[in-house]
């Protein structure tokens, strides 16, 4: 996106999100919560509303918000109150949804955001939260021509009834680039927590964009208006750039921005009205006879406040001075909870440093969930297991090319390393004999090398000992290999 409307305008961005809740169960019925379930399979009477049915609050979710209003500093309210919010559409069956208003679980906090900028450095933006209410989830229109057919709509109601949470934020972002790092920050403590599984193919965390101008230097906000069903990063990024330029077209041109609800098409990266946008009072809210009050006592509150795990924060600048790492290479390792404990595991098995299992895991480990296209919960591998291989490198029983050369088959079986090592007959020779045998070979090879050396430049040592390694095949004892080089050349 240009700057250009940036120079004139400022941005003003509120985003809700919403989140679907790590529970087996519905929010108000027993149906399974599952995915990729047949359509229609995970539905219960209740989330279709039959004539009387009850709903039955699941009692788990109260635990989630509350454990998520505690790590954003929000207040958890000790009343809280289910609503009716009306509105009619085909994957809704009961013609109103079950949601929270004036009266939400949590309320009034706040998420640092860390933004990186150039050379470095970092900034901070303070995201308020002005709630967080608990919903249930309407059901999957389905209009693609293959499945549905021409001009036709299916109904899939699996998702309907599935807990949500949604956040809500102040308007406190001033760009695209800023949204997408809340968005990131919001979901990476939403896993961190067991809050949820936060995964946007699945449509588990999704958000719906308030985008407004105003000219700089003005306080009185613009007119807004929402970009609805976000479901990746770089669509909520795009969609909020397209919408400024829209919006920056018509406030330049003297016309008058509508409020309304829009839809973004990522190919054509255009913005499209769908509907003028409705006001809380036409969804006509008002309290769930069948639902009573949620009462939630402060001794609850503490219970949910000692289960907190160390949050994504603490714990990168406790991995930075800890293991003596950098922030770059703590923020990787704190990415996901499984990871960083992954890596806190494996650093307290091995005996060396954990600067060289940090290493190995961004590096090697990453390359091997990247191109297996998983997380490292869907690996064999075991902490121990890395920690094991390491020991054979650090003991001069295996080099690290021939490490790197097993790593991916014991990631994937968790095999045991020293044995693969012997089956494979990687294990490195220790034999001076025949080390010195390949060193003497490849200095009569380059005596180039040799002189360059005696003229100062150290750096061709690294040279010949890849000239030894590949008389080796890779497995002479690195350590040998160097002390012999040097008595050598300095001799």
């Amino acid at each position: 996106m240009s700057d250009e409307p940036l120079d004139r305008y400022e941005v003003v961005i509120g985003l809700e999100v919403h989140t679907h809740l790590l529970t087996e169960s519905k929010l108000f019925s027993p149906a399974p919560v599952r995915y990729g379930d047949p359509p229609n399979h995970d539905v219960h009477w209740i989330d279709l509303g039959l004539p009387g049915v009850l709903p039955v609050l699941n009692e788990k979710v109260i635990e989630l918000a509350i454990r998520l209003g505690l790590a954003t500093h929000c207040t958890v309210n000790p009343r809280s109150v289910f609503a009716r919010k009306n509105y009619f559409y085909p994957d809704l069956p009961k013609g109103y949804q079950i949601s929270q208003y004036e009266e939400p679980i949590v309320h009034g906090g706040w998420i640092d955001v860390k933004m990186e900028e150039k050379k470095g450095e970092t900034r901070t933006v303070r995201v308020g939260i002005t709630r967080a209410h608990l919903e249930e989830d309407a059901g999957k229109s389905i209009h693609d021509d293959a499945v549905a057919g021409p001009d036709r709509t299916l109904i899939d109601l699996n998702r309907c009834g599935v807990p949500l949470l949604e956040v809500v934020s102040e308007p406190d972002l001033r760009s695209a680039a800023e949204a997408g790092a809340y968005l990131r920050a919001l979901r990476q403590l939403l896993r961190y927590l067991g809050v949820s599984g936060g995964d946007m193919e699945k449509g588990q965390f999704r958000c719906d964009a308030n985008v407004s101008l105003r000219p700089r230097g003005s306080t009185e906000l613009g007119t807004r208006t929402e970009l609805k069903n976000l479901n990746s990063f770089r669509f909520v990024e795009g969609a909020i750039e397209a919408e400024i330029e829209r919006q920056a077209e018509i406030l330049d041109g003297g016309g008058t921005v509508v409020q309304c609800t829009l839809a973004y098409d990522p190919d054509t990266h255009r913005i499209s009205v769908l509907r003028v946008k409705e006001n809380a009072s036409d969804y006509r809210y008002f309290p769930d006879p069948d639902l009573i009050p949620v009462a939630i006592d402060e001794a609850q509150i503490e219970r949910v406040r000692a289960s907190l795990p160390e949050l994504p924060d603490v714990r990168r600048e406790r991995f930075r001075e800890a293991y003596k790492l950098s922030d770059y290479e703590a923020g990787l390792l704190t990415e996901s909870r499984a990871l960083a404990d992954f890596f806190e595991a494996a650093a307290e098995a091995h005996d060396g440093t954990a600067k060289t299992v940090a290493n190995w895991v961004l590096r090697d480990l990453l390359q091997v969930l990247k191109d297996r296209d998983i997380e490292i919960g869907g690996l064999a591998l075991r902490p121990e297991t890395l920690a094991a291989l390491l020991g054979l490198v650090d003991r001069g029983r295996l080099t690290a090319a021939s490490a790197r050369k097993l790593f991916p088959e014991i990631a994937g079986s968790d095999a045991d390393p020293e044995a693969l090592m012997r089956e494979q007959g990687l294990e490195a020779v220790r034999d001076t004999g025949l080390i010195e045998g390949a060193v003497d070979e490849a200095l009569a090879a380059n005596p180039q090398a040799i002189e360059k050396f005696r003229s100062g430049d150290a750096k061709v040592v690294n040279f010949l000992m890849g000239q030894v390694m590949k008389r080796m095949g890779g497995k002479a004892d690195p350590n040998a290999v160097r002390a012999l080089l040097a008595r050598k050349l300095e001799g």
